[in-house]
């Protein structure tokens, strides 16, 4: 009777089992924490690069776009070809020719290289 309570009834099977169950989810918590945080830090940066875009399309394409505004403002060009002693002079607009193409459905987008 004694000597059934002295043994030892778990068996050796079950802790290594136990354990190697206990390695395996502590490796899936560990990837799966590692994982997540790659994506919060991706989406982080994918946040980032929006703002940035946004901060240019808002700030510095509009400023671009005004500086070649005025770098081709047609009567500033004149003055400046006159200035620098250009032998360009303007075009009679009863000069100017309209040009089509020939076949309307090509377009120019479509020649560009």
């Amino acid at each position: 009777m004694n000597q059934t309570r002295s043994t030892n009834r778990s068996n050796p099977f079950f802790w290594i089992s136990f354990f190697i169950a206990v390695a395996i989810m502590t490796i899936g918590a560990v990837t799966y924490v590692t994982y997540r945080n790659l994506q919060i830090q991706t989406a982080r940066e994918i946040e980032a690069t929006e703002k940035r875009i946004a901060s240019l399309v808002q700030d510095d394409i509009p400023s671009i776009e005004a500086e070649i505004d005025r770098q081709l403002a047609r009567y500033d060009l004149r003055e400046k070809l006159q200035r620098n002693g250009s032998d360009l002079i303007s075009t009679p607009t009863n000069r100017i020719e309209v040009v089509r193409p020939p076949h309307p459905a090509v377009s120019q987008h479509v020649l560009r290289p």
